[in-house]
């Protein structure tokens, strides 16, 4: 176990926190969507203002993430776990702003 201790810093939970949520958008495109092209899913996504409802499902499997780094006592990487949900839940908001705006 002490091996994987080293593995407990800020970057480890930054960049899994942001890893996982890409992951999940790519399962959810291609569970929904096999036959459209992404550019196109992309745009329909920006008309139909559809893009902060499929980051904040992307985000919630953060919270899984950060109950297993603190349960593992890896404290240091459930912080960037936080940090990076708390930097995707503001792009989220300031997302739903410019939709509301334009």
């Amino acid at each position: 176990m002490n091996k994987l201790k080293k593995f407990d810093t800020l970057a480890t939970g930054l960049i899994a926190g942001i890893v996982i949520p890409v992951i999940v958008y790519f399962i959810l495109y291609f569970a929904k969507v096999q036959d459209v092209r992404h550019t196109l899913f992309s745009n329909r996504l920006v008309a139909g203002n559809i893009i902060p409802v499929l980051i904040s499902h992307c985000v919630l499997p953060n919270l899984i993430l950060f109950f297993i780094f603190n349960g593992t006592d890896w404290m240091k990487a459930a912080k960037g776990v936080v940090a990076m949900t708390v930097v995707l839940t503001v792009l989220i908001f300031l997302m739903k702003l410019l939709f509301t705006i334009l």
